[in-house]
């Protein structure tokens, strides 16, 4: 019984602190590229991108659920809508990670690890789930009557997901690098 509360106490914990890493990397985001955006839900460089890759990848349940919670408190910031409005633009956030990996996994073989992902492979998850947050975001918004440019916002969305996808990914790349050869001497 204790181990078993102790594996679910660490559970919430990771939970807890993925979400809080989301909100945090989201609320950079918005300081440094706010003159980026279209909408509040569209820019031009969106650096949480990645982390929608990462972190089912990584933390599989955990990952998606922190990625949900950390974007209820960023969508709440963002937008006045009510509850089932935050709420829905959160689960897609997170459903859209699963749909793009899904996709992915349909597309390419890898190993199941996916310990074998070449630079190809994170260009075609980057870009898979941009376009599945694209057009989930844009659906929503049809349905909701609130869609004023569906290219504009679909392509922003698409264009802002890859960018940042491409930044985070290089800049971790380059410090796994660094330490990795500074480990050696």
């Amino acid at each position: 019984m204790k181990a078993q509360w102790k594996d679910a106490s660490g559970w919430v914990l990771l939970v807890v602190g993925l979400s809080l890493a989301w909100y945090g990397l989201a609320s950079a985001n918005d300081f440094v590229f706010q003159q980026l955006s279209l909408t509040p839900n569209a820019t031009l460089i969106y650096l949480p991108a990645a982390l929608r890759i990462i972190y089912p990848l990584v933390f599989r349940s955990a990952g998606v659920l922190g990625i949900i919670i950390g974007s209820y408190f960023v969508v709440q910031d963002r937008v006045n809508d009510g509850v089932i409005d935050i709420v829905s633009l959160a689960i897609m956030s997170g459903l859209a990670s699963l749909i793009g990996i899904g996709l992915f996994k349909m597309l390419f073989t890898t190993k199941p690890g996916l310990a074998d992902l070449k630079t190809v492979h994170f260009f075609a998850l980057g870009s898979l789930c941009a376009a599945s947050n694209a057009v989930l975001l844009n659906l929503y918004f049809a349905m909701t009557g609130r869609l004023l440019q569906p290219f504009d916002h679909a392509m922003t969305i698409f264009i802002g997901d890859v960018a940042g996808t491409v930044i985070v990914l290089s800049i971790l790349s380059f410090v796994l690098t660094f330490f990795i050869s500074r480990r050696r001497v």
